[in-house]
């Protein structure tokens, strides 16, 4: 590296902290224009140099966002060590000799002390929150990583869609690795902070890692080697039974206090999308928005009697209808009384200073003390994620401390929803499968169910699903047997249990719009620090898999599943990590001589400009290429902004490859020079992951004999509206 361009590095260095935050990326973009705007005003006296020059300058930025992002990695993994050497130094002098397999426990800093609880929510009618006992610095991930579970074109395959339990939950599918260039229509379930975090737009201090952002796949993704995980190209009947994304990450946004309750940001629209039913919530902006406007009445002085008097009701309530004519929103940010303003005047230094925010102010019980949270919650962090000791189950749950037997392990909430909810369909012709119809004669045909199906409880022969959504819960495989499973499920003893629910007939239960049902569970042995955590899923579930496993194994298997050929080929992951042989990325011309696997696909990161579109609308020769806008690569770090191209041509400039593609972005079609090869990379075409064939495992988890009321028993074997409908 050049003493020039070692110098640009630390002085980017010393202005940014977290390269991952919007700044950083705002900032090397300002930086990589300004210098353009210089180069092309002054050496340069061609286009064909401008672009070349243009295409080596981008190559230093992307030099310098790379080696930021190892020296942020590094500084986060030496703060990770501290805290171990910190804890180990403790347990060698309290003469503590407990181990653990997993170095992900390494995580939690003391194995006898709970470091997240569920307890009942700050925030007036939502129930029950998350709140943690020790405190977290921004950056720090939240210790516990969650799976996350892609829902395929949900709309399509449930129309009735409606304002049921399940719809409050899923994320956009952009939060999983890729997620969103794997269907047409997804969205994601995130257990643990993903869904039992409440969310106060004025308070958020927990996120979905942006370090997915940066490098794909750092949820667990198409990882060959990920913690003993077996390589995606097995050929076993477990393929496409248990999601891909299985180290989903959050870290903190700010300084989070000891007993503060744990806040995600479900976006403004969530909220303004259910108004008519949870009233109006302000945003952030609203808050900060409303504290200006008192500061700013305040500094007033014909507002007030005398210095350091607060503002008179009459001003205050002049202020109010103000803020009512501007936004309903803003006004809800408020104290609906002038007296409970919460700030005061400093006689000393002569300001007035906020005693708490207005958002901390509307949750003022948000911060609590370990004693109330203790007294009020139950622990749930007594599991974590680890490799499976059990052959085809992916990751497993392992105990963090030592649990006694009869202990409850973990409580969980869940959400009720309906079998069909999760039913695919597919349009066939009624004659082929020997249906009759009065209509025409097209027919929707059940062909699999949604891979949250798996990692829902119930009955083989009732509609009602039970989805359990506390922290690492989902992660608890089966036993090969009920005599060597060390755990079971029960009703919650918990008093926020609603066991009346019990008693609801079917239709109530599907009409339910608020959680209430939970689980304990309980340790049926001795469970040691670092051991596997096994329920018994039933002997349901176990007929069900010996058989999927025989069909599996047949001559026909191929004939009744669509399952991607992936045997002895490398995985999309082996081309972009440059473990293969081939060091580019292949042109179309040149993928006619040297194809790709047929269910690869080539993405391209490329953000357009918001004034591209208008240029492209003048029709002059430099703007449009065979009717594709023409325009130049610019930095973006950010994978939402991957779209599917098509790669025309390579160059090499300053022994690096540069590409020209093509690629079509909200209708618009782009013809795009270049691009380095850093912002090109192969994924998997859409449905071609192994939990989109059909034949694959899909199996409700069964409960203990006698916990699922007789009365929820809807179904028969053979009930033909689980078979098709009519279009």
């Amino acid at each position: 590296m050049t003493l020039a361009l070692l110098s640009v590095l630390i002085i980017l260095l010393a202005c940014v902290a977290d390269s991952s935050s919007p700044l950083f990326t705002r900032y090397d973009q300002k930086s990589y224009e300004n210098a353009a705007s210089h180069h092309s005003n002054s050496t340069a006296t061609t286009d064909d140099e401008k672009h070349k020059w243009m295409a080596r300058l981008a190559m230093k930025m992307e030099i310098l966002n790379i080696e930021k992002q190892k020296i942020d990695e590094n500084q986060r993994r030496r703060r990770w060590q501290r805290k171990k050497q910190q804890k180990n130094k403790k347990n060698e002098e309290e003469g503590s000799s407990s181990t653990s397999s997993s170095s992900s426990f390494d995580n939690l800093d003391d194995p006898n002390k709970c470091t997240t609880y569920l307890a009942p929510s700050s925030i007036p009618n939502s129930g029950l929150g998350m709140y943690t006992t020790v405190p977290y610095h921004k950056g720090d991930f939240f210790p516990l990583p969650e799976i996350g579970i892609l829902l395929a074109d949900k709309n399509a395959h449930y129309p009735a869609g409606g304002n049921n339990l399940l719809s409050q939950y899923p994320w956009g599918a952009s939060v999983l690795s890729d997620g969103h260039l794997d269907v047409t229509d997804g969205s994601s379930i995130v257990p643990g902070l993903g869904m039992l975090a409440n969310s106060h737009l004025g308070l958020v201090n927990m996120r979905h890692s942006d370090q997915w952002k940066i490098q794909c796949a750092k949820d667990g993704t198409a990882s060959l080697s990920l913690e003993g995980l077996q390589s995606t190209t097995v050929n076993d009947a477990g393929r496409g039974s248990h999601t891909l994304h299985s180290r989903v990450l959050f870290d903190a946004t700010k300084s989070i206090a000891v007993g503060e309750e744990l806040f995600v940001n479900y976006g403004d629209e969530w909220f303004t999308f259910r108004e008519d039913w949870i009233g109006v919530i302000p945003s952030a902006d609203d808050y900060t928005t409303a504290e200006k406007k008192i500061e700013d009445a305040l500094s007033k002085s014909d507002n007030l009697n005398d210095v350091g008097d607060n503002l008179s009701p009459d001003v205050y309530e002049t202020l109010l209808e103000e803020a009512e004519k501007e936004s309903k929103r803003l006004r809800a940010a408020f104290p609906d009384k002038v007296e409970d303003i919460p700030i005061s005047f400093n006689e000393q230094e002569q300001r007035w200073i906020w005693d708490m925010s207005l958002a901390r102010f509307s949750a003022p019980t948000s911060i609590q003390s370990i004693e109330w949270i203790e007294s009020n919650g139950v622990c749930i962090d007594n599991i974590m994620v680890g490799t499976s000791t059990i052959p085809q189950a992916g990751q497993g749950a392992y105990a963090t401390r030592t649990i006694g037997k009869g202990h409850v392990i973990t409580t969980t909430p869940l959400i009720t929803m309906e079998r069909e909810q999760l039913q695919l369909w597919e349009e066939v012709d009624g004659d082929d499968l020997g249906i009759q119809t009065e209509k025409e004669d097209k027919v929707k045909e059940l062909v699999g169910h949604q891979l949250l199906l798996n990692y829902c409880y119930g009955h083989v022969n009732s509609s009602l699903l039970l989805f359990p959504y506390s922290p690492s819960v989902n992660f608890i495989n089966t036993a090969m047997s009920i005599e060597d499973a060390n755990a079971e499920i029960r009703w919650s003893s918990y008093p926020y249990h609603k066991a009346e629910l019990l008693n609801k007939s079917m239709k109530e239960m599907k009409e339910i719009k608020k959680t209430g049902l939970m689980f304990d569970i309980v340790a049926t042995k001795d469970i040691k620090r670092g051991e596997e955590v096994l329920l018994y899923y039933g002997k349901d579930w176990e007929d069900s898999w010996a058989e999927h496993i025989e069909e599996w194994s047949s001559p026909s298997a191929r004939d009744h599943t669509n399952i991607t050929d992936t045997l002895a080929k490398p995985t999309s992951e082996d081309f972009n990590e440059r473990r293969h042989p081939n060091s580019v990325i292949w042109t179309m011309s040149e993928q006619k001589i040297h194809p790709y696997p047929e269910h690869f696909e080539t993405v391209c990161r490329f953000q357009p400009a918001k004034d591209v579109a208008e240029k492209c609308q003048e029709n002059d020769e430099d703007n449009n290429v065979d009717g594709y806008c023409r325009v130049r690569w610019t930095l973006t770090l950010d994978t939402l902004y991957d779209h599917p191209c098509n790669v025309i041509s390579r160059s090499s400039i300053d022994r690096s490859d540069w590409y020209t593609v093509r690629m079509t972005i909200e209708a618009k079609h782009y013809h795009v020079d270049y691009m380095p090869q850093y912002a090109i990379r192969l994924i998997n075409k859409k449905y071609t992951k192994d939990h989109h064939a059909r034949g694959v495992f899909r199996e409700v988890i069964g409960l203990p004999e006698g916990l699922f009321p007789d009365h929820w028993m809807d179904l028969k074997e053979d009930d033909e509206k689980y078979i098709y409908q009519e279009l």
